[in-house]
C-alpha cells in the first residue's frame, strides 16, 4: 500500500472517509500528511515501512515510540510543543496534532532565509528552549517514570526530560521584528527518555555544530542563561564522536562534505589538533 492509500485508510478509520490528505515534508522515521479532522487542519503521523529505528533501542516497536511521544510532549515544560496531540490504536499506528505555524530553522536555513547570523540568533534560542525542558526532572515515582525509557546507565536522581532528536530540522520557527526568527516551537519527540541533559546536545553537535563551531557557542550561551547550569562539553564531545563513528558505519549521510568535515572533526579531537574553519553559505 503506498504512502497515500494509507491515510486515505486511517482518515476512515479516523472517522473521516471524505478527507483528501496531502502530503507535509516526511521525516526519516515517520510520513507526515496534512487532513482536515472534524473541520480543523491537524498533521497525520504514521510510521514509515522502512523507516529509521530508535537508535537507542532497534528493538522499540512504532506503537512504543508514538506512546512514548504522546507522554514526553504532556511532560514538557515551558515548550511549545504540538497541540492538541493524539495518539491512536488504528493500523497502522498514528498520531494526529494541531499544526505549528512557521517552518524549520533546517528548511529556513538551507533555503537561505536564515543566515550565519541568523542561525547564531535561532541556536541561542534553541539553548534557551532547551534549558526549559531540562527542567523537567525524572519523576521519583516508579510507574510516572515508566512513560518514558532511561537512558542506560543514567542516574534516577539526576536524569531530565530529553529530546534526544533535538536539532535544526525538529525545532519551528516563525519571522519576528527586525527581519528576525523566532523558535515556535519543537517536534518529534518519539526518541524522549530520561538521561543526563549532555545527551540532548549530541544531535546537535553532529548534525550543526561541526560544520558551524560559532553556533555551539551561542547555544551553550542560551543553555547557561537560561538555568545557570555549564555544560560539560567535553562529556559531548565524547558523545558527538561515538555516534559520528556509528554512523559513518551504519548510517552515512548523503553529502560528501558532510563525510569528510565528521572524520576530519573526529580526527582532531582524537589528535588535539586545530580544525580550519568550514565555509559558509
Amino acid at each position: 500500500m503506498t504512502p497515500e492509500a494509507t491515510a486515505r485508510s486511517l482518515c476512515e478509520q479516523l472517522g473521516e472517509p471524505a478527507a483528501r490528505p496531502r502530503r507535509a515534508r516526511d521525516g526519516r522515521e515517520h510520513h507526515l500528511f496534512v487532513i482536515q479532522l472534524r473541520g480543523e487542519e491537524r498533521l497525520l503521523k504514521f510510521p514509515k515501512d522502512d523507516g529509521l529505528r530508535d537508535p537507542y533501542d532497534p528493538s522499540r516497536s512504532p506503537e512504543d515510540r508514538l506512546r512514548a511521544e504522546a507522554s514526553a510532549i504532556q511532560l514538557a515544560r515551558d515548550v511549545e510543543v504540538p497541540p492538541d496531540y493524539r495518539f491512536h490504536a488504528t493500523t497502522p499506528v498514528c498520531s494526529t496534532m494541531a499544526i505549528i505555524p512557521g517552518t524549520t530553522a533546517e528548511i529556513a536555513y538551507e533555503d537561505g532565509k536564515l543566515d550565519e547570523d541568523g542561525l547564531l540568533a535561532v541556536s541561542l534560542q534553541m539553548g534557551r528552549t532547551l534549558a526549559a525542558l531540562h527542567s523537567r526532572r525524572r519523576p521519583s515515582d516508579p510507574e510516572a517514570a515508566a512513560a518514558l525509557p532511561d537512558l542506560p546507565g543514567v542516574d534516577p536522581l539526576n536524569a531530565r526530560l530529553l529530546h534526544l532528536d533535538y536539532h535544526l530540522g525538529n525545532v519551528m520557527i516563525r519571522p519576528s521584528l527586525g527581519s528576525r526568527w523566532a523558535v515556535a516551537g519543537v517536534v518529534d519527540w518519539t526518541c524522549a527518555r530520561w538521561g543526563q541533559p549532555e545527551a540532548d546536545l549530541v544531535e546537535m553537535q553532529v548534525s550543526a555544530f561541526v560544520m558551524n563551531p560559532r553556533a555551539r557557542d551561542a547555544f551553550v550561551a542560551g543553555y547557561r542563561k537560561a538555568c545557570g547550569r555549564a555544560i560539560d562539553i567535553a562529556l559531548v564531545e565524547r558523545l558527538a564522536r561515538a555516534e559520528i563513528r556509528r554512523r559513518l558505519v551504519e548510517d552515512p549521510p548523503e553529502n560528501p562534505v558532510q563525510v569528510a568535515r565528521w572524520k576530519d572533526w573526529v580526527d582532531q579531537r582524537a589528535s588535539g589538533r586545530s580544525l580550519p574553519p568550514p565555509r559558509t553559505k
